[in-house]
């Protein structure tokens, strides 16, 4: 009986524990996400692929609400994450109105922090609302900088590592979304 008890205790335990973390960690605040689950609405899609920088595909992504002829558009980035009996995807939206500040922050990294070298470990990251996450790290023992990527910032299985030259390819591509959704949303 205590046995039984102790089961039930812990599978309640830990479910509550999972949906506390869930609901914190995951918690969005994009402009494009709330948008496409507007209720009373016919969304259309339309993805525009961008090319793939390391394990990151960059799409494109051009929302209307066909009722009222409201458009939007975002930068859509998608990581996989391939573990020994299973695969996951993570895809992070960057607004259009972040685009801006996310490009000047790759630059501001590739420019000034990846160039200096620090006696301490040192990190610089920028955040959008959707939990992506950029930024660099120094290790003291390896001497060196890591650029990175998260798609969605609360998990491990969603990063990539990128070079100087990688890092500089994602920012054009960023560039080139930025064009093409004024384009695409007027």
């Amino acid at each position: 009986m205590k046995n039984y008890l102790f089961v039930i205790l812990s599978v309640i335990i830990s479910i509550t524990g999972m949906a506390q973390e869930k609901s914190v960690d995951d918690k969005s605040e994009s402009k494009t996400l709330e948008f496409m689950s507007q209720g009373s609405s016919l969304i259309k899609k339309e993805f525009y692929d961008l090319g793939k920088v390391k394990g990151v595909e960059c799409q494109v992504l051009i929302i209307t609400n066909l009722l009222s002829n409201e458009r939007l558009g975002c930068l859509r980035l998608e990581t996989k994450y391939q573990g020994y009996s299973s695969s996951e995807t993570y895809v992070g939206t960057l607004d259009y109105d972040e685009i801006d500040d996310c490009l000047n922050s790759i630059n501001f990294i590739c420019e000034n922090i990846l160039t200096i070298t620090p006696t301490v470990y040192t990190e610089t990251e920028y955040r959008t609302r959707d939990n992506i996450e950029v930024g660099a790290y120094y290790s003291e023992n390896k001497s060196s900088w890591t650029a990175y990527l998260y798609t969605k910032n609360y998990t491990n299985r969603s990063v990539e590592f990128f070079d100087l030259e990688s890092l500089s390819s994602l920012a054009k591509i960023m560039q080139n979304a930025k064009v093409m959704i004024a384009e695409k949303v007027q």
